[in-house]
């Protein structure tokens, strides 16, 4: 009978410690768990940030950034888009061949729709703008975006500020 006691708690005992390592291994997999979906955020987050950074990163050409830009800039005022297209086209039809305006177009139009805030776009185009346009194109860079800004009923305050950011990007070259 004693012998029967003994084997009986050896069992219980080696149930209790097999329980015991099973909910550790469960909290450690949890954790890993945690870990893993903490990085994959990260990596998601780095990718987007990438993704979304890519489409205007790849732009080397001030025509096409003032093409992303304008269409940025009509992003802004939804019930004038409709509008908005058509002058962009005009508008871009001074600046860039016609073999290459449908392009242009195209790929400001899939640039843009992703743009949060048209200032942005002016932020990180300033540069080349500054570098690639004489004063006079920036002039009429602006004067484009304000017939763009124009379109449709009543004034839209984010583009009154795009277009306040955008004359002090491309203003005078004082104290840059």
């Amino acid at each position: 009978m004693h012998i029967l006691a003994i084997v009986v708690g050896i069992i219980a005992a080696a149930g209790v410690w097999y329980w015991r390592v099973k909910a550790a291994k469960e909290v450690v997999d949890d954790v890993g768990s945690v870990v893993g979906r903490v990085q994959g955020r990260i990596r998601m987050n780095n990718f987007k940030k990438k993704a979304e950074g890519s489409a205007l990163a790849s732009i080397e050409d001030p025509a096409l950034a003032a093409a992303v830009f304008l269409h940025a800039l009509a992003n802004e005022k939804r019930d004038a888009l409709y509008l908005a297209e058509p002058r962009i086209r005009e508008e871009l039809s001074r600046i860039v061949a016609d073999t290459d305006l449908d392009e242009v177009v195209s790929y400001a139009q899939w640039a843009a729709r992703d743009v949060a805030d048209a200032r942005d776009v002016v932020r990180r185009f300033k540069p080349l703008w500054r570098r690639k346009l004489t004063r006079e194109e920036r002039a009429d860079l602006i004067v484009m975006a304000e017939t763009v800004a124009e379109l449709g009923e009543g004034d839209d305050h984010n583009q009154k500020l795009t277009l306040v950011t955008l004359r002090t990007a491309l203003g005078p070259e004082q104290n840059r």
